[in-house]
């Protein structure tokens, strides 16, 4: 005799299992219709970019000596001096500078974006979301109080006549496209305007070397303008990411907080937090919820002022003069403003609730199992997006005759044979790197350089090297995880 479901299953159950279905499909929907209406709004407020005259153009390539000596680094990332500050070693760099960098042949010493970090300059006479020629200069001056030993071992350096530096404009130090900026640069460094010792570059084009930044490679850290500033100020995901989440994480008093800010990259975020150690901890978990919470609201829904026309400081040139006019636009502006404050409470109120639950050793084992997974996925993504941009690159007619293509960004060293005698060379960063969250590894090889000379005549010779602190002899860099290669990169 055969038995129909119902006679085993309670009515009481099939009510239960239509109403998770129906939760189901109203979950469902409810998301759709979301998705549906960010698509539509950001369709019909699309940013509109107006270039101003804040430009960074590129030095005149015959500037360049064909077979000077290039000392290559990137990502230095000097701050504030406090707590957001990750660059700690400026008696090691300023060793590095005095006793090897500095020699009797010429030398350009070229500083390949990220030198210095706008993104974490937090001064209590400027708001965190001012964007000007004024603001720049600002942060730069806090930046040079900073490392001023720094500045003093450049200036050192560029003294002598024959050598030179070259600083490159990165995603963290967009602001040098302000002219008050680069001033204060060349007044703590004592050059002039015209002295062709200190040079800004988007990209570094000569002898056989071809060199920029790398943010570009990248999409959350692209800028539609990359040579100069628009108006509204160009908010790309990455910024967005480090100056409304990652800062915020950074203030907490857990002891692996600071290091929230040496991840790379920034889109691995949550599966950086879903990995970190200690999340039986309650602390640790309201930190990862916080955080989680935060990633997503950047993610889900840009910052305003990537959507708006015009900017948030200025009236419509169109708005009539009507007081009631003014007022509405000054509630705009106001509500704008306080859209980060809100979106951290936000991310605070669901931390308290997340920290009451207390999830299994299991769960918690695979939620970090999959997140180390996740994050070794996004990390190949990321540097194979780097290679193959520099391969396309280095198969361009004008770059048919150079040999090697260097970049940072990335923060993780590298070399990369591209074919036909030519290479790719990340030059890696000289802040903090951890190389595994769950187990806190961290990069063992902290300064690494690429040394360009010229022993064989016009063609190129690459070393990426190690200043390790302890002489005046740079080590070949290696790879830490594959066997050693440290070696001459040779055309």
């Amino acid at each position: 005799m055969r038995l129909s479901l119902q006679q085993h299953v309670p009515p009481s159950s099939f009510s239960l299992l239509r109403l998770l279905l129906r939760l189901k499909a109203l979950v469902l929907g409810v998301t759709v219709v979301i998705l549906l209406f960010r698509r539509l709004v950001m369709h019909f407020r699309r940013i509109i970019l107006r270039p101003t005259g804040y430009t960074t153009g590129q030095f005149d390539p015959a500037l360049i000596q064909a077979h000077q000596r290039r000392i290559v680094l990137s990502d230095l990332h000097m701050g504030g001096g406090d707590l957001l500050d990750d660059f700690q070693t400026d008696a090691i760099f300023v060793r590095f500078v005095d006793q090897y960098v500095k020699s009797d042949e010429p030398t350009d010493l070229i500083l390949a974006g990220d030198t210095f970090e706008f993104l974490q300059i937090r001064l209590p006479d400027l708001r965190d979301d001012e964007y000007s020629d004024s603001a720049a200069r600002q942060r730069m001056e806090a930046i040079l109080e900073a490392h001023r030993p720094v500045i003093e071992a450049l200036a050192r350096f560029i003294a002598q006549p024959r050598h030179c530096l070259t600083i490159l404009v990165g995603n963290h130090d967009f602001e040098l496209h302000f002219p008050s900026a680069r001033q204060c640069l060349r007044e703590a460094l004592g050059v002039k305007v015209d002295d062709l010792r200190l040079r800004f570059g988007l990209h570094y084009h000569g002898g056989g070397v071809y060199i920029v930044h790398g943010n570009q490679f990248d999409p959350w850290n692209r800028f539609v303008h990359f040579d100069g500033v628009s108006e509204p100020f160009e908010m790309i995901r990455g910024s967005q990411l480090v100056k409304e989440v990652i800062n915020d994480l950074e203030d907490d008093p857990l002891p692996f907080a600071h290091l929230i800010d040496n991840i790379k990259p920034s889109s691995a975020l949550f599966w950086y937090l879903l990995a970190l150690p200690r999340l039986r901890n309650q602390a640790s978990r309201r930190f990862l919820a916080r955080g989680v919470t935060g990633f997503l609201q950047v993610v889900a829904w840009p910052a305003s002022h990537q959507l708006s026309p015009i900017g948030v400081e200025s009236l419509p040139e169109a708005m009539p003069d009507l007081p009631i006019l003014h007022r509405l636009w000054a509630a705009v502006v106001r509500f704008r403003r306080g859209r980060v404050a809100r979106r951290r409470e936000v991310a605070r109120q669901v931390s308290n609730v997340a920290g009451a639950v207390n999830p299994s050793d299991e769960v918690l084992l695979q939620l970090q199992s999959e997140a180390t997974r996740q994050i070794a996925r996004e990390q190949r993504t990321f540097s194979d997006q780097s290679t193959r941009a520099m391969l396309e690159i280095a198969r361009r007619p004008a770059h048919q005759h150079d040999t090697l293509f260097v970049c940072g960004h990335t923060h993780l060293a590298r070399i990369v044979p591209l074919g036909l005698g030519q290479f790719y060379v990340n030059t890696g960063s000289w802040t903090e790197i951890i190389l595994d969250i769950a187990t806190m590894r961290r990069q063992e090889q902290r300064f690494p350089f690429l040394e360009v000379t010229y022993p064989q005549g016009s063609r190129p010779v690459g070393r990426l090297l190690v200043w390790d602190d302890t002489d005046r002899i740079a080590h070949p860099w290696h790879e830490e995880v594959t066997p050693v290669r440290g070696r001459a990169v040779r055309p």
